[in-house]
C-alpha cells in the first residue's frame, strides 16, 4: 500500500548516508576514494534493490498507475540532478560544496510540481521547504552543507513520507474501528 512511500524513504536515508559520510571523508581527510566505497556502492546496490523490487511491483495494477502518475516529474528532475552534478564535477571552477544548493533548488520545483498537479499540499510544503534549505546551503557555501544537506533530506523528504504512512495507518484502523 506504501510502496511509492518507502521507496522515498529508503532512497532518502541513503543519500543522507551518503552525504553524511562524505562530509566525514571530507572533515577528517579519510585516504578512499569516496565517489567508489561510499557513493557507487551505495547507490548501485540500491538501483539494484529498486529496480528488482519495482519489475516485482509491476504487475499491480494499483501500484503500477500510482507509480506511472508522477514518474515524469521525478524522471526531469533526476535529469536535471546529472546534469547539475555533470556540469559541477567537469568545470573546475564551481565550488563543489555548491552542489547540494542546486540539487535543493530541483527538489524543490519537484516537490512543488507534484504538489500542484497532484492537488496536494504537503508536497507544496515540502517544495517550499526544500527553497528555505537551499538559501542556507547557498548561504553556507563549505564542507558543513553536505551535512546540511543530508540533514533536509531527512527533515523534508524522509519525514514527510514517515508521516504520510503513520496518517494512513492511523486512518485504516480508525475506519475498521467503525
Amino acid at each position: 500500500m506504501h510502496y511509492n512511500s518507502l521507496i522515498v524513504i529508503l532512497w532518502g536515508l541513503i543519500f543522507a548516508k551518503c552525504f553524511t559520510l562524505e562530509y566525514f571523508v571530507q572533515i577528517y581527510a579519510v585516504p578512499i576514494n569516496s565517489a567508489l566505497y561510499v557513493w557507487s556502492l551505495s547507490l548501485s546496490m540500491a538501483s539494484v534493490a529498486t529496480f528488482v523490487f519495482l519489475r516485482l511491483k509491476a504487475t499491480e495494477g494499483g501500484f503500477q498507475n500510482n507509480l506511472q502518475r508522477n514518474l515524469l516529474i521525478w524522471t526531469i528532475s533526476g535529469i536535471a540532478m546529472v546534469i547539475v552534478l555533470a556540469v559541477a564535477f567537469l568545470s573546475p571552477s564551481i565550488n563543489a560544496y555548491l552542489i547540494p544548493s542546486f540539487l535543493a533548488v530541483i527538489l524543490g520545483a519537484a516537490y512543488v510540481t507534484h504538489g500542484v498537479l497532484g492537488q496536494n499540499s504537503i508536497y507544496i510544503y515540502s517544495g517550499i521547504g526544500w527553497w528555505v534549505g537551499c538559501a542556507f546551503l547557498f548561504a553556507q557555501n563549505t564542507v558543513e552543507s553536505l551535512l546540511l544537506f543530508a540533514f533536509l533530506i531527512l527533515a523534508i523528504s524522509v519525514s514527510t513520507k514517515a508521516m504520510q504512512i503513520r496518517r494512513s495507518n492511523q486512518a485504516l484502523k480508525q475506519a475498521s474501528c467503525h
